[in-house]
């Protein structure tokens, strides 16, 4: 955990891209840094689209958190540590 000029203390994640998000993202994982180690699973799904570009899969992303599947949603509180590791997961098809 380090802080920024303001003090604010953050976190750094990792965060691993399967399938079409990383297609999306141009990624296979990057370290991602968050101001704080309570977020919605919500909110952390809305900076990772932004970030990388994965609007059009938004809607059907599932996030696993250190390998557990976790709920999207605003009440969902996360609490997240350094060095945890969050998956992007879209969607799979096969037969």
């Amino acid at each position: 955990m380090s802080c920024d000029e303001y003090g604010t203390k953050k976190i750094n994640i990792r965060i691993l891209f399967f399938a079409k998000s990383r297609e999306l993202a141009g990624l296979d994982e990057v370290s991602f840094s968050l101001e704080s180690s309570a977020i919605t699973s919500l909110d952390l799904l809305k900076k990772l689209i932004a970030a990388y570009n994965l609007e059009s899969i938004k809607s059907t992303i599932i996030l696993a958190v250190n390998q557990n599947y976790c709920n999207i949603s605003d009440e969902d509180v996360l609490s997240l540590k350094e060095g945890d590791e969050v998956a992007i997961i879209p969607p799979l098809s096969g037969g």
